[in-house]
């Protein structure tokens, strides 16, 4: 796929994973959809934002957001008003979150040297959730990961990649390395390679983090992601 279909279908991905109308990416204005699916959820590809949210918050969303650029209601100001009015319901933001494409297939990663790799498919897994150092790559609860490709140094993992298969029709990446081993290009290494194997078997993926991570941004970068579209969601304060 090109670059502007994997974008495209990442979108009827979403869109049927939350019930969307199929349009709802390539229409000018915001659109907001009340649910039953989770108390908030904002999503914007750039040109416009898609919030869904519970019956009992619907009408303010509407009332503020309806005609807000999606740039805007994701800045600061507004945050803090989404913010508030969320907590009035005990819930708050889970904070930003980034999903980056692989869009620049053409770009190479340099192997790092020393290490042993290997990769592992979903029924050899189990093995990995017997240490909880690597949580950025695995979900330790949900354990949904698909394929992993970690990097060994005296029989030792020091790094792991995975994919998860969460979303309908997508792969999430994960990637975590020891803090010994990192700066040494593992992770963008490991990340390049799931990715271009997850494609080899028709499968699209895609990477998280938050921009003041500015490690995990280089690492998706270095590997040939590029940001497709961001969002947050509330979760139940603690």
């Amino acid at each position: 796929m090109t670059a502007h279909e994997k974008i495209i279908y990442a979108q009827k991905c979403i869109a049927t994973d939350w019930s969307y109308p199929k349009d709802s990416f390539t229409k000018s204005e915001n659109v907001i959809l009340e649910t039953d699916k989770t108390f908030f959820d904002i999503i914007t590809f750039g040109a416009n934002a898609i919030i869904i949210a519970d019956k009992s918050i619907i009408n303010w969303f509407v009332d503020n957001f309806k005609t807000t650029p999606a740039n805007e209601i994701l800045d600061s100001d507004n945050l803090y008003l989404i913010q508030t009015k969320l907590r009035e319901y005990g819930k708050k933001l889970s904070g930003e979150h980034t999903r980056f494409m692989h869009l620049e297939t053409e770009k190479t990663v340099q192997k790092p040297q020393g290490f042993i790799y290997e990769w592992l498919e979903k029924d050899a897994l189990q093995s990995l959730y017997t240490t909880t150092k690597f949580e950025n790559a695995l979900n330790y609860k949900d354990k949904k990961e698909v394929l992993s490709f970690v990097a060994k140094y005296n029989n030792e993992i020091v790094a792991i990649v995975s994919v998860d298969d969460y979303h309908t029709g997508l792969w999430q990446i994960g990637v975590d390395t020891i803090d010994a081993y990192r700066g040494k290009g593992l992770a963008a290494y490991l990340v390049k390679e799931i990715a271009l194997e997850s494609e080899r078997r028709n499968q699209t993926v895609y990477y998280t983090t938050w921009t003041s991570n500015i490690a995990s941004v280089k690492t998706a970068l270095k590997a040939g992601f590029l940001p497709a579209w961001t969002g947050y969601y509330a979760v139940d304060i603690k």
